[in-house]
């Protein structure tokens, strides 16, 4: 078979591949609710961006180094939801990777997360060279060969900077977007209304909702916080979504 043919039959076999590809079969943003949620969180902040601040912050007193001084634990806070915990553990492995896990404590339910019991061949090991230095405001630890590695984690609001001879690389949180949408109970979200009093004659009474105080970041309404469909499938949520933005 000479090449122009042979390269004709491949681009054919590729038109056709893609042809067959059917773009309804995928969710766009617009019909997922975590990534509606995702993008008018993050239209909110530009919106107020000079007031804008993160609503997490790590408890100071809860910070617990781990007696190999490998890697540390803290309860986080979240403003918004005072009644939930939320606890955080940063570790640096051998290979300079830093893990940061950020999970709801004694929630309505535990979120699953055994995924690298059978993602990873093994665990990976975690430095024992390393020390954290607890302040008041922060911790951080500077490690590598060079020591020109550190990681600071401030306390409030939460932030997670990974920095390589003083200047910053990989920031978490830094525009105070993070979101972890924890367990719920439905009745719990509803806004409560209240009823005015009406003297006499003054005509029909008129119900007042109670501003939603988490508005400013989580939005005025539920999207997809219950249930969610796409196409002719229809997914309920009992207990609310929880996804990490």
């Amino acid at each position: 078979m000479r090449p122009r043919t042979l390269l004709g039959l491949i681009v054919l076999i590729f038109a056709e591949n893609t042809i067959a590809f059917k773009a309804h079969d995928f969710k766009t943003c617009s019909q997922s609710g975590f990534c509606r949620r995702g993008r008018a969180l993050a239209a909110r902040a530009r919106e107020s961006k000079d007031i804008w601040k993160s609503p997490y912050s790590i408890v100071a007193n809860s910070v617990t180094v781990d007696h190999t001084e490998a890697a540390f634990s803290a309860q986080v806070r979240s403003s918004l939801f005072p009644d939930i915990k939320f606890g955080l553990e940063l570790r640096v492995h051998e290979d300079g990777v830093v893990r940061i896990r950020m999970d709801e404590i004694g929630g309505v339910r535990k979120r699953y997360d055994e995924a690298a019991s059978w993602a990873l061949i093994s665990e990976p090991k975690i430095s024992q060279i390393l020390r954290w230095t607890v302040g008041k405001k922060d911790i951080r630890t500077v490690y590598g060969e060079k020591r020109d590695f550190e990681v600071v984690v401030s306390y409030k609001p939460l932030r997670v900077a990974l920095l390589k001879d003083g200047k910053e690389q990989v920031v978490l949180n830094d525009q105070g977007l993070l979101h972890m949408e924890h367990f719920r109970k439905k009745e719990e979200t509803e806004v409560k209304t209240e009823e005015p009093k009406v003297e006499e004659g003054e005509g029909t009474q008129e119900v007042m909702k109670q501003k939603n105080p988490r508005a400013w970041f989580e939005g005025e309404n539920e999207d997809a916080y219950w249930e969610e469909s796409f196409s002719t499938w229809t997914d309920t949520k009992p207990k609310g979504d929880i996804e990490t933005q």
